[in-house]
């Protein structure tokens, strides 16, 4: 079987296999006894019934597939050992020549980072601030208090300290309902947006405000839907329909064993183990900001082509992901078909530049791994600890600086 071996663009090779008459023949003979070495034949044993006997019972198509299989991966092996190839394939076709059957299929070539010049070796990132502070902590434990708070009914909006529930009657200049809606507002929504404050501080339950529709309205206040251009909207309408006050429970052992079940001997012993969670949290933040930083500096001084097929695995794991996050994919679909056919193409745009961009840094932090003898030290199976190798470069460095 010959094979050739043709040079694409960036890291892409095309392969070109021309299978003569007599190969075939093997090949098609080895392809039918391998679909059908467990099947019995009547008056054979499994495997040695005739070649012909054997066709008969095979479809076609599926036995024409079986023998482009073999003979792509017959070749692929070899080719993957001497190109360093990644074993996948596409663009896969065949033709008739003569009496010859020509395959083609391309497959890309593991990325080489290449080393441009030597301004890595100079680079000063910034180094993580894994400080917690008394702030960070009574933070922390404010949030905690808002997620176990009582919500009680309130005569009045307080812009202050009240939460407010808003429906949204979208209204075309015929003063239609054409959308509807709704939207909490808190504390930190009318800071954000004055003119809400102004239009909702002491209004009252089922009293409503209504507002000219445009674009220079708050986000909170938007139509967001798929048909908002048709919909020719004029007016927003919005009604409150609850007003409520959080009232946070007391930090004390009783509460604190009641949300998570647990007692602690003392109130500082709590506040020790928020100020560890809270430790690990921004260390993993600080070591992400660190690599990106990194990266950053060190652009320059590498060269990287990243293969279509390596972009096509990040952005298949992206999907993945998203596609959990909706909850399944029908509710990801349903997501892409209430966006605008520009905004699905912008959407896909952008993951594909993730995509991209997350293979280009990791690669070219293992070449600076590798450049820093790292590599051999680095357990990828521990989370963040090619991060944490990376930083030990540099904390060498400070040491030695003082």
């Amino acid at each position: 079987m010959e094979k050739e071996i043709i040079k694409w663009w960036q890291s892409n090779i095309e392969v070109k296999l021309t299978i003569t008459p007599d190969e075939f023949a093997k090949l098609e003979e080895k392809a039918t006894r391998e679909l059908w070495k467990d099947v019995d034949i009547p008056g054979y044993r499994p495997g040695k019934a005739p070649i012909e006997d054997i066709k008969k019972r095979i479809n076609v198509e599926y036995l024409q597939w079986a023998i482009y299989e073999q003979a792509v991966n017959d070749a692929l092996q070899d080719a993957v050992k001497e190109h360093q190839l990644i074993w996948e394939i596409y663009d896969i076709n065949n033709e008739k020549k003569w009496d010859n059957i020509v395959i083609t299929f391309k497959v890309d070539k593991y990325p080489v980072v290449e080393v441009k010049n030597e301004n890595y070796k100079s680079v000063e990132p910034t180094l993580p601030d894994e400080t917690v502070n008394e702030e960070d902590i009574e933070k922390a434990v404010k949030w905690l208090q808002t997620q176990f708070a009582e919500y009680k009914d309130v005569e009045k909006v307080d812009t202050e300290k009240t939460y407010t529930k808003l429906e949204l009657d979208y209204l075309n200049d015929k003063w239609e309902k054409v959308g509807d809606g709704k939207v909490f507002l808190a504390k930190e929504d009318y800071a954000e947006f004055p003119m809400l404050k102004e239009s909702f501080d002491g209004k009252k339950v089922w009293d409503f405000v209504e507002f000219d529709y445009s674009d220079k309205l708050p986000t909170l206040l938007q139509y967001f839907k798929k048909d908002k251009d048709e919909l020719k909207i004029a007016k927003v309408k919005a009604t409150i329909t609850e007003i409520k006050e959080s009232h946070l429970p007391e930090v004390n052992l009783d509460n604190i064993e009641k949300w998570f079940g647990k007692r602690y001997e003392n109130l500082d012993w709590f506040y020790e183990e928020i100020k560890n969670t809270l430790w690990v949290e921004k260390r993993r933040t600080e070591l992400n900001k660190f690599v990106e930083d990194l990266v950053k500096k060190i652009n320059d001084s590498f060269e990287l082509v990243i293969p279509k097929t390596l972009i096509d695995q990040e952005i298949k794991q992206r999907i993945e992901t998203l596609t959990q996050r909706y909850g399944g994919k029908d509710n990801f679909e349903k997501m892409l078909k209430s966006m605008k056919p520009e905004e699905v193409k912008k959407f896909y745009e952008d993951l594909t530049t993730a995509a991209k961009e997350s293979i280009w840094n990791f690669l070219i932090l293992m070449k600076y791994a590798e450049l820093n003898k790292l590599i051999d030290q680095i357990d990828f199976k521990k989370d963040l600890d090619l991060e944490e190798k990376l930083l030990s470069l540099f904390k060498k460095e400070d040491k030695k600086s003082k």
